[in-house]
């Protein structure tokens, strides 16, 4: 595409991917100040508003695939307002934004922090969407400080992580890490100087589960300003509680034309990519069980049960087990095979247990785990390749070498090539 002579005021959405670069004048790009000289890409997947603000020379070269439109407000006049509104209150701020799926939280977030950023505020993310967001890798959510001006949430250094262990909140034991994760995470956006924290969420909105769980989180988090992104009425429940709340004000904004609809498989291939940048450099770890703790399971936590009864309990299901341990009110098995309905009532019936976990042998290869480091901190995360339960070793693979407290098993199950194979609804250990 020739160089373009653009006029102070017009405005492009610009659909990646596609280089750009200013030759002469001064512009934004999703509320980063570009100046002249300067080069940047919009990638694969995303869109961003240019708006001209003074007559430039703009060279813009589109990929495979790209767009690159003259569209008036592609900021939206309401977004402009909202952004005002926020940045001329008193710092410290806190503000969350809410939305569903697809109706442009992260262009909002991206927005609000380059022009935080550009009025001289030290701006921090929290990107507290464990299924797709930008500042750290899937099942677990981020804080990111930003150094400059950024077209994209993964522009932004990682700082710190928690881990998750799903990609959707949808289970108590991933709402409970999120809320406690993503508080911990404002805090220590405070406590490295930050003055504007800026929250993103996932677009889980519908149903009373999704509503308490946002209720809950705004809650722990008490933000500042609540943005509220609504595309029709799926946030009409959520508002009716939020409007008798007075300990937040409430900015209600259109959705973005530089929004993009994905697919539920490209939110999944999103993901798999991410999985696999990530364990690029993974290598096979032992530990020790006993000296490394397993948390949210009941394997090790119970009395490893004799041959013996493992024996009469067998005779009587014709279902091999090849290790047991019996707790004050749990059953945890690894058998050879999957039980089937009728041999898991059966062992309620002999052991007088509610709460049997039956692991078949392997089963427990591509979990995923959470690695929890001596301070509490998130390490990394890891991937279980097998365990021997007798000697309570397990091996997983990794790319983090430093020194584990504790693993933290998932809610989510890959294969050898990163793909998801599922996601357990219950801890699986």
């Amino acid at each position: 595409m020739p160089l373009m002579k653009c006029n102070r005021g017009s405005s492009f959405l610009i659909n990646g991917p596609a280089f750009i670069a200013l030759h002469d004048g001064k512009s934004f790009l999703l509320g980063k100040r570009v100046v002249a000289g300067e080069e940047m890409i919009v990638p694969k997947g995303k869109s961003a508003p240019l708006e001209v603000e003074s007559e430039s020379i703009i060279e813009i070269r589109p990929g495979s695939g790209a767009s690159i439109n003259e569209f008036v407000g592609a900021i939206p006049n309401d977004w402009k307002t909202a952004v005002e509104t926020i940045l001329n209150s008193k710092a410290p701020l806190k503000v969350m934004i809410i939305g569903g799926v697809d109706s442009g939280k992260t262009t909002f977030a991206v927005y609000l922090s380059n022009m935080g950023f550009d009025r001289g505020l030290e701006v921090a993310v929290v990107d507290a969407d464990p299924g797709q967001g930008e500042i750290s890798p899937p099942t677990t959510i981020g804080l990111g400080i930003l150094k400059s001006g950024i077209i994209s949430l993964n522009n932004i250094p990682s700082e710190d992580m928690r881990f998750v262990g799903s990609t959707t909140p949808s289970d108590l034991d991933s709402q409970m890490r999120i809320i406690i994760g993503a508080r911990a995470l404002v805090d220590k956006a405070f406590a490295k100087g930050a003055n504007l924290v800026i929250i993103n969420t996932c677009g889980w909105v519908s149903g009373r589960r999704a509503r308490d769980f946002k209720i809950s989180l705004i809650q722990s988090i008490a933000p500042d300003f609540l943005v509220i992104i609504q595309k029709g009425s799926e946030l009409a429940p959520l508002i009716t509680v939020l409007d008798h709340f007075k300990f937040i004000k409430t900015l209600k904004i259109s959705t973005s034309p530089a929004s993009r609809v994905r697919s539920r498989e490209e939110r999944k291939s999103r993901r798999e990519d991410a999985y696999q940048s990530y364990f690029a450099k993974s290598k096979a770890r032992v530990f020790n069980l006993i000296e490394t703790p397993l948390l949210n399971g009941h394997y090790t936590y119970g009395r490893i049960m004799p041959s013996t009864l493992l024996e009469d309990i067998q005779k009587q299901l014709r279902l091999r087990l090849l290790y047991g341990e019996l707790g004050d009110d749990f059953l945890f098995l690894v058998t050879e095979r999957e039980a089937d309905p009728m041999e898991i009532n059966k062992l309620r019936e002999i052991t007088g247990m509610n709460d049997i976990i039956i692991m078949p042998k392997g089963f427990e290869k591509g979990i995923m785990l959470g690695l929890i480091s001596p301070d509490g901190g998130f390490a990394g995360l890891g991937i279980i390749s097998h365990i021997d339960y007798e000697s309570k070793k397990m091996v997983a693979l990794t790319p983090i070498d430093c020194e584990v407290a504790t693993l933290v098993i998932g809610h989510l199950k890959l294969d050898d090539s990163w793909h998801e194979v599922c996601r357990l609804t219950q801890a699986p250990l």
